[in-house]
């Protein structure tokens, strides 16, 4: 195992590490064509092609649809959209910066930017949101912080998100719900409770910090001194991720939303260059729902985002059928397809450096080894 500032690189790094060694793509290539993540999509195909067909949508409708689509607003949308990795990798970059220790180099904004869009990407590409262990990893496996104090930042990044979505959704929620949509109090209460969740976690790891682990140090008494040890060092990377990240609330809740909104201009673009009006509330609510739908374990929500996402829209709207389908067509096009494309492209291209690197400093070391 390659160890990087006294942390251990997760058994999937040293397969990566491995591959790489060996001069072949990374190993998340050969996950995206795996067949596990090859048989989730030819579901979630024929989960849309059920959900299509009860739904009776006209697909020459939606096409004409997607075909009158302004081309312009779409440029825009896109544009907009790749804005929010922007703020979330200042955001990610703050919660970072915030943990450091002494003499660790700071993180960058543009590459945490990039890894924020790499972690989307592979969430895209597998199953159960494996980016956000990912995205961690290659900050780790870039020498800089413990891969497990990172994943501590993580969590908390994801109280700030789901704390901005409860407060957008209790802001649209008294508009959309009186359209008579259960589904609407659906989403607002699957958010409440995640939020629920991640507080008392975090209240929980706080609870720990003065004792040095609590029960986990009773419970590590029973096993042997070396991995006693080493849960409870690991343990407390964690913890320290997890608070220490989150003293400077504010300016990191600016920058979250600043992301939040990026996403919701994105669907107001597209509602634009289809001509379908949509209320703000719906718009905001719209894009908040979307989100919460990627959390179902398939790659990128696929299915279930494609599926919800419908069904809500015709429940709280007057839009036809085949509106619909155009609007969460292209948005997906975007959110999920594009990222798809632009991640790959972005993942290779580091890879390509990473080996020039390598083979750069390979031949440094022979003309070294010459001149002696």
């Amino acid at each position: 195992m390659k160890i990087v500032n006294g942390d251990s690189t997760p058994s999937f790094g040293a397969d990566l590490s491995l591959s790489q060694e060996r001069g072949a793509p990374p190993s998340l290539v050969r996950r995206v064509f795996s067949l596990p993540t090859l048989v989730a999509l030819a579901l979630a195909g024929a989960f849309l092609a059920f959900v299509a067909t009860r739904l009776e949508v006209d697909f020459s409708a939606t096409w004409q649809h997607v075909r009158s689509a302004n081309p312009w607003y779409l440029a825009l949308a896109v544009a907009i959209h790749y804005t929010t990795f922007l703020f979330r990798g200042l955001r990610w970059r703050l919660l970072l910066n915030n943990t450091r220790d002494a003499g660790e180099e700071t993180a960058g904004v543009w590459q945490c930017s990039q890894l924020v869009l790499l972690g989307w990407f592979a969430n895209s590409v597998a199953w159960l949101r494996l980016g956000d262990a990912y995205r961690a990893y290659l900050y780790h496996e870039e020498g800089r912080a413990p891969f497990v104090r990172t994943v501590g930042t993580i969590l908390s990044e994801r109280l700030l998100d789901i704390t901005t979505v409860v407060v957008l959704l209790a802001v649209c929620l008294p508009f959309v719900a009186g359209s008579g949509g259960g589904g609407a109090w659906t989403v607002a209460a699957t958010a409440a409770s995640l939020l629920g969740l991640l507080a008392l976690a975090l209240l929980v790891i706080a609870a720990t910090r003065d004792s040095g682990g609590g029960l986990l140090q009773r419970f590590s008494a029973w096993l042997p001194d070396r991995l006693a040890g080493w849960i409870l060092e690991r343990y407390g990377q964690f913890r320290d991720g997890a608070l220490l990240s989150l003293r400077r609330i504010p300016l990191a809740g600016v920058f979250g939303l600043l992301g939040w909104l990026a996403e919701i201009a994105r669907l107001y673009l597209v509602t634009q260059a289809l001509d379908i009006h949509l209320s703000p509330a719906l718009i905001v609510f719209a894009t908040l729902a979307n989100s919460l739908l990627t959390l179902v374990p398939t790659p990128g929500g696929v299915g279930a985002v494609e599926a919800g996402l419908t069904g809500l829209l015709k429940q709280l709207s007057t839009l036809s059928t085949p509106a619909v389908a155009a609007l969460v067509l292209v948005d997906r096009s975007i959110s999920y397809l594009s990222v798809i494309a632009v991640g790959a492209v972005l993942f290779l291209a580091r890879w390509a450096v990473r080996q020039m690197r390598k083979t750069a400093t390979s031949h440094a070391g022979v003309d070294n080894l010459r001149e002696e």
